[in-house]
């Protein structure tokens, strides 16, 4: 296997993950983020469905079914997506910008958007 079909591999995964926890466990996965209210959860489900369409349109560039075949485009979507999420929070925990509740913003949750970045970043420049 190449290592861009091992980062379309990941990707996939990685997404698959996150959009099956933000439709099926909505709940939870809000109060990770600290929103603890019903509307976030419910908030949360169209933004799992979104992921899994997005997974799904990678499964389609990877095989090639249905004539899909740009992976680029897509990859370059997600990466700047995920570049102005890491943009975004960093400044959340830099406290360039407030919080919605006013606590502090955990580095934990303004690195994660960078793990598909770099698979991405790996992606484009060995394919």
């Amino acid at each position: 296997m190449s290592i861009p079909v091992l980062c379309h591999v990941f990707l996939i995964l990685f997404g698959g993950f996150f959009a099956f926890q933000m439709t099926f466990n909505s709940q939870k996965f809000a109060a990770t983020l600290r929103m603890n209210s019903p509307e976030a959860a419910a908030a949360l489900k169209p933004a799992g469905f979104l992921m899994s369409g997005t997974v799904l349109m990678l499964i389609a560039t990877l095989f090639g079914i249905g004539g899909f075949t740009a992976t680029g485009e897509l990859l370059g979507a997600m990466g700047l997506f995920t570049a102005f999420a890491f943009i975004y929070n960093m400044g959340l925990f830099l406290k360039v910008f407030p919080t919605f509740d006013g606590a502090d913003h955990e580095v934990k949750n303004a690195i994660r958007p960078l793990i598909p970045l770099v698979v991405i970043i790996i992606y484009f420049c060995t394919s």
